[in-house]
């Protein structure tokens, strides 16, 4: 049984954050600086001290403390020495380090030292140092020959206990062994091989040393004298080198020759999918047996059934080994991003992969990667699931799943009546409104689930006969990934239908669209109608219908009459920057006994960005956009005849008067048998010099309101909607403006 534990770090975290003027204060605790246990960095023996990314601050680097004193380790260091820091998928710094690195010390060959430090700028521009110290033992024996294929570097080791099996000449001397490294390539002949000394391979990248029993030989990757090539199908990176002993006139010759797959992970429908190939033959010399194979995430080797409850399968096929991770699993991370418009994820997993093997120049080879493989972007479509209806009408559905970056900004539905509408922003809602929650998975990822009342008056059902009503519901959804800010889009269009009971007698049923109120009356399948509608006390005949634009609709059980907003129908409730509520009562009679069957009072707010309302109780409300000027207006500023006279409300754009007839500076005129009642919204321009006023910076503004009411009855109703919004008002006409109503203007004496 072969052992497969590979070693790792134990740490202990101590901070020392300068108050100062921002310089790095190394030990010994000088005045100024404060020292404590730093929580925010973690390591285990797994080989990789990891930090949260919200604990980074603007830069951080890693140093180490030599008999030359402090220095930072820079990128062409950390190969050369051992050593790799990278960014996880998760937005983690990862550092991690070779047993044979440079800086590490060992004792007796079983335990390892290794002192350094974290160095992060912090965004109010303090920099904190944490000193390092870790330590940990050798688990398990080291293998014969030790291959590392790391992110950023390639590594060999051989057992010097062994090198004497492959010397020329059985001498020993005192004098101290001259190495040099010799080069090679597989389409050379050997004679044309590149021997360097130790000085000249450091200065190409290549670091060659004794550590304690072991002969190591390391180097980056796309060094000069590495080759690239193709190995079943695969990118393999190699360099041959014989590592060779001068001891007088006789040397050693030490095969350290170094390969590792360069390929990148794919997407294979549902999995990540990565690929080595079963047998490296630059590494493998005779007869090949296989001794096993163990993979890990984030530094941690899995056993069987772990990799089997995570969905993790190796396997064999075409002379190849096949590491599949399904979408999702846990020890992946999910990244979210937007391909041509549609949602997409690429899934990334810091893998650990080891494998084992004898052949006639190796009792043991052990070849470790470490790789952090992502995918590119793959589309993904979200899962739109319903649910039934539950006992108190609430029709539910979930959407998902995301990944944890995605954050839901915005749900409307459309019923078939106004849009039913949840915003993040605005997340408290009525018990009868459109409700969202989010359901987290074991994964990370997370849907959301979101609920309404299929009774709500927003949705409106299509009754479809045979019993039947059908909702036909279209969902819009706005997400946001975070920290990159895109935005993106999610429709779906679902009919879910439901058994309808007939009621035994007629009833009414509100509903509102965008620019009406929806009177649905349901009377079943009865052969003969025999009964009367009644809107605000008036019957409904084919005169009310043309006076009021109504629409009426009859089918096999109900009927339907659709009044405008602006219909003399409607009652008017109130006027307010977000619109005009108004109602409407209905009842319906029996015809012949007269009983009033069923009362409904139904009301409904319409979006109003202008409109001009004349009361019959004598009031002018009115709601203007003031922008329409060059340079705009500002709403606030705005005043009636009466200066003292300004809006009961404003917004960035309008401007909401509500007056009686009698106040604020209104005439009154006559007209025939009208009383003509006027007013005017006006904007008082500045200008400069005050005393001998030339310029102003501002436009000016005048719109007159005008209420018409017969002489001898003011119970008029009257509503101008929208306002003429295609006046121009600019900075350079003075000239008095009326605005006259642009669509209807209906007057209704009662």
């Amino acid at each position: 049984m072969v052992d497969f534990t590979w070693m790792g770090w134990m740490v202990a975290v101590y901070v020392c954050e300068v108050l100062g003027n921002g310089a790095v204060v190394w030990p010994g605790r000088p005045m100024g600086v404060t020292c404590g246990v730093a929580p925010r960095l973690a390591s285990v023996c797994s080989q990789s001290i990891t930090t949260r990314s919200s604990f980074l601050g603007l830069m951080f680097r890693f140093a180490f403390e030599d008999q030359n004193g402090f220095h930072f380790l820079s990128n062409q260091e950390a190969s050369f020495c051992g050593y790799t820091v990278l960014i996880s998928g998760v937005g983690e710094v990862v550092f991690r380090a070779s047993f044979l690195g440079c800086h590490v010390h060992s004792k007796r060959g079983t335990d390892y030292h290794l002192h350094l430090w974290f160095v992060n700028l912090q965004s109010d521009g303090k920099v904190a140092a944490y000193p390092l110290q870790l330590h940990c033992s050798l688990q398990g024996q080291w293998s014969t020959r030790e291959i590392v294929c790391e992110e950023n570097y390639m590594e060999v080791s051989i057992q010097q206990s062994l090198l004497s099996g492959t010397s020329k000449t059985e001498k020993k001397g005192d004098d101290e062994a001259d190495i040099t490294v010799m080069f090679s390539t597989e389409d050379r002949p050997p004679e044309q091989a590149r021997v360097l000394s130790l000085t000249e391979a450091a200065a190409l990248g290549y670091h060659i040393s004794q550590r304690g029993s072991h002969l190591v030989f390391r180097c980056p990757y796309s060094s000069p004298l590495s080759q690239s090539v193709k190995e079943r199908g695969v990118d393999l990176e190699i360099v041959r080198a014989t590592i060779l002993y001068r001891l007088r006139s006789n040397f050693l010759a030490v095969d350290t020759t170094v390969a590792c797959a360069q390929n990148e992970a794919t997407a294979d429908g549902p999995d990540l999918l990565w690929t080595v190939p079963y047998v490296l033959s630059p590494l493998v010399h005779g007869q090949f047996r296989d001794r096993g194979m163990r993979m890990g995430v984030n530094g941690w080797t899995l056993s069987e059934p772990e990799n089997a409850e995570r969905g993790f399968k190796v396997g064999l096929q075409e002379g190849r080994v096949e590491i599949r991770i399904p979408f999702g699993a846990h020890g992946g991370h999910l990244k979210s991003g937007v391909l041509r418009g549609q949602y997409s994820q690429s899934m990334s997993v810091d893998l650990f992969f080891t494998r084992q093997w004898e052949d006639e120049r190796w009792p043991l080879t052990q070849h470790r990667s470490f790789r952090l493989l992502k995918t590119p972007f793959i589309p993904q479509v979200p899962v739109f699931t319903s649910k039934a209806v539950s006992s108190k009408g609430l029709f539910s559905f979930t959407v998902g799943s995301f990944a944890a970056d995605v954050s839901l900004q915005k749900v409307t539905v459309d019923g078939g009546g106004d849009l039913l509408t949840w915003t993040w922003s605005h997340q408290t809602q009525h018990d009868t409104d459109l409700s969202v929650s989010r359901l987290s998975h074991s994964n990370g990822s997370h849907s959301y689930q979101l609920r309404f009342p299929l009774s709500h008056t927003k949705i409106i059902p299509e009754f479809v006969g045979g019993g039947y009503k059908v909702y036909s519901l279209s969902f819009s959804f706005t997400l946001i990934i975070s920290p990159s800010g895109e935005v993106f889009y999610h429709q779906v269009t679902i009919e879910h239908s439901i058994e309808y009971a007939a009621p035994s007698s007629p009833k009414l049923e509100g509903k509102c669209t965008d620019s009406s109120l929806l009177v649905l009356l349901h009377h079943g399948a009865q052969a003969e109608l025999q009964w009367e509608l009644f809107l605000a006390g008036r019957k409904l005949d084919w005169d009310l219908v043309e006076m009021g634009g109504f629409l009426l609709k009859a089918e096999d059980d109900y009927m339907s009459v659709e009044i405008p907003s602006y219909s003399p129908g409607m009652h008017f409730e109130e006027l307010t920057l977000q619109g005009l509520v108004s109602g409407v009562e209905v009842s319906v009679v029996d015809s012949v006994s007269l009983k009033v069957e069923d009362t409904l009072v139904h009301k409904c707010t319409f979006p109003a960005r202008e409109l001009f309302v004349c009361l019959p109780e004598g009031r002018m409300v009115a709601v203007v956009d003031t922008t329409h000027t060059i340079p705009p207006t500002h709403p606030n500023r705005t005043t009636l005849l009466d200066h003292s006279c300004v809006p009961m409300e404003t917004d960035s754009a309008r401007a909401l008067f509500s007056f009686s007839l009698d106040s604020c500076g209104t005439t009154v005129t006559t007209e025939g048998s009208f009383l003509v009642y006027e007013n005017q919204i006006s904007y008082r321009q500045e200008f400069l010099p005050v005393d001998d006023p030339l310029i102003h910076r501002d436009s000016p503004y005048r719109l007159t309101l005008q209420c018409r009411y017969p002489a001898n009855d003011t119970r008029t109703f009257a509503i101008r909607h929208p306002l003429n919004s295609s006046v121009n008002l600019t900075a350079m006409s003075a000239k008095r403006r009326h605005r006259e109503a642009a669509n209807t203007s209906v007057c209704l004496k009662p």
